[in-house]
């Protein structure tokens, strides 16, 4: 059976890990690969997991015969889940199988035009008309039909407990962006939040906790910095928590890093796989992309990339600069400078503003409303045990 190495590698993916087809089902159909078998073997997939039926090499190959499909040797369908097949880059793989796609359907309806051009007898507005409208179907793409609406009954039926990885500020898919003026402290309460956290202690109420497996990302700070900021809070969280978080948090620190690249995200993932976080800090995002964050299509592959992260079933912390622009109350806006998309998307947005009471006084300020009742603090001062301490009102 031929195929794309992209097509192989996506297969190979997905009957690796079935769990890597809810992330894929909506970014590619058996429509968009070039072998119509590899096609109907991506459809053959998708339909036995809708039945809740396990997904390996050996059980997709036990429906070839219903799929129609014929003349495939077994060995090469193991070699689609080589050593050399990353399962959690099925998005990547993905994503390469749909632009190959389009790439196919541009030469036809560009074959098409010139066609229609050189053909005398053809009305050219008609021509014109039709490769408008072949271009907005692929554009448009095909639906998967994979999308499943239950029963409100059986929604209500599931638990409203939390999947706490802080108690009481973070649970798992949770996405917090924290902003803040030059200055403010933002990368210091970052720092602190993940070195408490992996110590056993809680980052605002200093209560002991259960220790988190935290992973930082760190595209803009060097090794040294990192150094030189925190030795003295993981000594002292070491002491005082139930674990060392400079035995068990690690650090990437001082890599240039261009997310929306499957090699760098690849990498990233690679890192999840190996410490398998439940709090991921990363950032800042302006410096995960190699340009300027301006607009809603620069946003859109770097929120993509996240949330792919987030599928992997812990918490996202973000770092990012907020804008210029003064608000209508003439305090500076802490929004993300950039993409009006950045601001709806996160569960959580938060800023560091300095107090005009106090130049030691932060404001916590929400850029956008919450979409779940936290318990974070409202203001924080710095000093006391650790570098930022909730003021309590």
């Amino acid at each position: 059976m031929t195929g794309s190495k992209a097509e192989r590698n996506l297969l190979g993916a997905i009957m690796a890990d079935s769990r890597q087809h809810r992330l894929v089902r909506d970014l590619v159909t058996s429509l968009d690969f070039e072998n119509p078998n590899m096609g109907d073997v991506f459809k053959g997939i998708g339909d036995m997991l809708a039945k809740g039926q396990p997904v390996d090499a050996i059980t997709v190959m036990n429906q070839w015969s219903t799929w129609g499909i014929r003349g495939v040797d077994s060995s090469e369908v193991f070699e689609w889940s080589s050593a050399d097949v990353y399962t959690n880059a099925a998005v990547e793989y993905a994503h390469a199988v749909r632009d190959a796609s389009v790439r196919r359907g541009l030469r036809l309806i560009v074959g098409s035009l010139v066609d229609g051009a050189n053909n005398t007898g053809a009305p050219p507005l008609d021509v014109a008309a039709g490769a408008m409208t072949a271009l907005e179907q692929l554009r448009a793409g095909a639906a998967t039909g994979d999308m499943l609406a239950k029963p409100l009954s059986e929604i209500l039926a599931g638990s409203d407990s939390y999947d706490w990885v802080i108690p009481g500020l973070l649970e798992r898919r949770d996405r917090l962006i924290l902003t803040g003026a030059e200055g403010a402290g933002k990368t210091t309460f970052v720092r602190q939040m993940a070195v408490l956290a992996a110590a056993g202690i809680h980052p605002t109420t200093f209560e002991k906790i259960k220790p988190v497996r935290v992973l930082v990302i760190d595209a803009e700070n060097t090794e040294r910095q990192w150094r030189r900021a925190v030795r003295y809070t993981s000594g002292r969280a070491a002491e005082m928590g139930t674990q060392d978080p400079r035995q068990t948090m690690h650090v990437a620190a001082g890599n240039r890093i261009d997310i929306t690249r499957g090699s760098h995200l690849g990498e990233i993932h690679r890192l999840v796989d190996i410490h398998k976080p439940e709090l991921l800090f990363i950032g800042p995002l302006y410096k995960l992309v190699p340009h300027a964050i301006n607009n809603d299509d620069d946003a859109a592959p770097l929120i993509v990339a996240l949330d792919g992260l987030r599928e992997r079933d812990l918490a996202l912390v973000m770092e990012a600069h907020a804008g210029k622009a003064a608000g209508s109350d003439g305090e500076r806006n802490l929004a993300p400078r950039g993409s009006s998309a950045l601001m709806g998307w996160p569960e959580f947005g938060m800023g560091l503003r300095h107090s005009p009471e106090d130049p030691n006084l932060v404001d916590v300020v929400r850029w956008r409303g919450d979409r779940d009742e936290r318990d974070w603090p409202r203001r924080m001062y710095k000093g006391g045990d650790w570098p930022w301490t909730p003021a309590h009102e």
